[in-house]
């Protein structure tokens, strides 16, 4: 598959546009996450805030907190109620709330405040977007959309937001100006994407769930998306399995509920999390949020070398995270996987061997090196664990609970994010350069447990992933139940109906043109 066809398939060229253009959800994020690597370093920063490794650490993490919050049942929630993309737009809003509280004059008590409540956001806003865009992609290149566009934009907002932070840290007059700017800058972002989301579509399968009265609703909205018509062959044998499923699986518990009530279900949630967690158990998000700080520490100290290299890597990360998009669905997400687990723990082994032979930074080369290994880490996630573990976690439950279940499932990358980020200053001040083989061995057992237990869920749609669970391929059975083919009947001989009258209306309008100029 060529490039342009890979990143503009001409059977999907408008869905293409529309998902892209999420970038600017996930750019926010980005920003926000990538801006606090920068403000940390920053000394006029740590100065208004008296800042030492515990407080550093607090700063850092206590969004996940409110985070973990979204994902136990604000985000799912507030998707399942409004839409994915009402969703987004409050979320985003909400997380603008934050920015402005944590920008304006205030104490450590309102800043930690100010960051919970972007946590929150943050929440909402990742949850939202990666529901919207496995939904509405077409099922051969689903895990290159979800993949693009949640890791694409996330680096390219902490590339934005790593050389804003740059440019401002030359600027130390009026005092604190520079860290306040670096922050607000992200809001411009958010509201772009506000502004956009009005000319998009809403997700037809949540549609199908939320009206199923009406389902002309989704196949409108899936014929669009799939440039057709609903006439298309492909547009209907989607629409049936949609129609199939929801019809087979309306019998089943929806909500919290659902995800307990069978033994396939309990299993689907436990490789959600376990899918999750693989994105953050190898320690990125502490080598990312302290990054500059770890830069200085290897002695790359003098002047702005830290933040320089910080964002040369960003630049690089942003490029590299294409390599997902080509190879995801062609070599499966469990392959990608292994691969990056095997360079990342190879890239950690050298640089762990390397901090511990030199600890005084002593030593030009190998501080050349040990740069190069975390930036092959750092670029190895981007392809890899990074956008693939959402696009699992996204597509491996079915509709009536996906938007809770997929909350729920991020809390395996919350739990493994705190438990590594909150505790990593004063870990990697004690320890020392030691602190690396820690991050060595998560990666090794991440690779191992890879190996073991993942299923690949390439080219699957998403109405057919109860087989791999052990239950009833749920579009199978609804097949088996006369509803789904009147509902599929009724849908069409509404929309020939539609059609009838817009025609009839046509030539009235054309006839009564054609006497008019003949003068009756």
């Amino acid at each position: 598959m060529g490039f342009f066809q890979n990143f503009l398939p001409k059977e999907d060229r408008f869905a293409a546009l529309m998902l892209y253009g999420m970038v600017f959800s996930t750019c926010f994020n980005g920003y926000d996450a990538g801006i606090m690597t920068v403000i940390l370093a920053d000394k006029q920063f740590i100065s208004y805030y008296n800042v030492d490794a515990t407080k550093s650490g607090v700063i850092a993490t206590i969004p996940w907190a409110s985070t973990g919050l979204a994902q136990l049942f604000v985000g799912g929630t507030l998707a399942s109620m409004v839409g994915r993309l009402w969703a987004l737009r409050i979320s985003i809003a909400f997380m603008i709330i934050g920015v402005i509280v944590q920008v304006v004059p205030n104490t450590y008590a309102v800043l930690i405040v100010g960051r919970l409540i972007t946590g929150l956001g943050f929440g909402c806003v990742y949850i939202a977007t990666n529901l919207y865009v496995a939904e509405c992609a077409p099922r051969s290149l689903r895990g290159s959309f979800v993949g693009t566009v949640s890791q694409f934009g996330y680096q390219l907002g902490t590339l934005i937001a790593f050389w804003s932070g740059y440019g401002m840290s030359y600027h130390h007059s009026p005092y604190n100006i520079a860290w306040r700017v670096s922050n607000v800058i992200q809001i411009p972002i958010g509201l772009t994407f506000i502004v956009l989301s009005f000319w998009y579509l809403e997700s037809p399968r949540w549609l199908l769930e939320k009206y199923p009265e009406t389902p002309e609703r989704c196949l409108t909205a899936l014929a669009k998306l799939r440039s057709g018509t609903v006439d298309d062959e492909r547009v209907r044998m989607e629409f049936h399995e949609l129609v199939s499923s929801h019809e087979y699986r309306k019998q089943f518990k929806t909500g919290y509920m659902g995800l307990f009530a069978s033994a396939g279900m309990r299993k689907r949630l436990a490789y959600g999390f376990y899918a999750t967690s693989l994105q953050q158990i190898g320690g990125i998000a502490a080598l990312t949020m302290y990054a500059a700080l770890i830069y200085q520490s290897l002695g790359w100290d003098k002047g702005h070398q830290a933040l320089a290299i910080n964002g040369i890597q960003a630049a690089l990360q942003l490029v590299v995270v294409l390599v997902n998009t080509f190879t995801v669905d062609r070599f499966g997400r469990k392959s990608l996987l292994i691969a990056g687990f095997a360079i990342q723990s190879l890239a950690l082994l050298i640089l762990s061997s390397l901090t511990t032979s030199f600890p005084d930074n002593n030593n030009k080369a190998a501080a050349v090196v040990e740069i190069a290994m975390l930036f092959i880490v750092g670029l190895t996630y981007c392809w890899s664990n990074g956008p693939i573990a959402p696009a699992i976690a996204s597509e491996i439950f079915p509709q009536e609970v996906r938007d809770k279940a997929f909350g729920l499932s991020l809390l395996g990358q919350t739990a493994c994010l705190l438990a590594l980020t909150q505790p990593w200053p004063k870990f990697n001040q004690e320890v020392g350069p030691k602190s690396y083989w820690l991050l060595f061995a998560l990666n090794v057992a991440a690779l191992i447990s890879v190996v073991f237990i993942l299923p690949e869920t390439k080219g699957i749609s998403l109405e057919r992933m109860d087989k791999l669970f052990g239950e009833v391929d749920a579009v199978s059975a609804g097949e088996e139940q006369t509803s789904a083919e009147k509902i599929e009947a009724l849908t069409y001989s509404g929309h020939e109906m539609d059609n009838k009258v817009m025609g009839t209306s046509a030539h009235h309008v054309e006839s009564a043109s054609s006497a008019k100029e003949r003068g009756v």
